[in-house]
């Protein structure tokens, strides 16, 4: 399964006025471990796709997205979670989807987070 691609003119739509939860990749396809988590998603997409939004958006320095001072997002990975159009978690750098990204997610999908 592949992720939704999102940017900064649909970020309002598909993110902050969501029915379901959403996560949100920010990532850069020419660093390696973007592509990991990128695969990492995926999975959880597998596994969690009906209750959460699964959404890539390439990283853009100086972004509008970026820049927002609720979410800082300096570096790729960084991976967003949102519930109600509210962040409720932010994890920078790979994981794999297992232990404690898969409980993150799974919190997620249940309302727990």
């Amino acid at each position: 399964m592949s992720l939704h691609t999102v940017d900064a003119s649909s970020f309002e739509s598909r993110v902050l006025k969501a029915t379901t939860p959403v996560i949100v990749l920010f990532s850069n396809a020419s660093k390696p471990s973007s592509n990991r988590m990128v695969v990492t998603l995926e999975a959880a997409a597998r596994d969690q796709g009906m209750a959460i939004e699964f959404l890539d958006k390439t990283l853009e320095v100086n972004g509008p997205i970026e820049k927002t001072p609720a979410y800082d997002v300096q570096s790729a990975p960084t991976t967003l979670f949102f519930r109600d159009g509210k962040l409720v978690r932010t994890v920078v750098g790979f994981y794999d989807y297992a232990d404690t990204f898969k409980a993150w997610v799974d919190q997620l999908a249940t309302g727990k987070l």
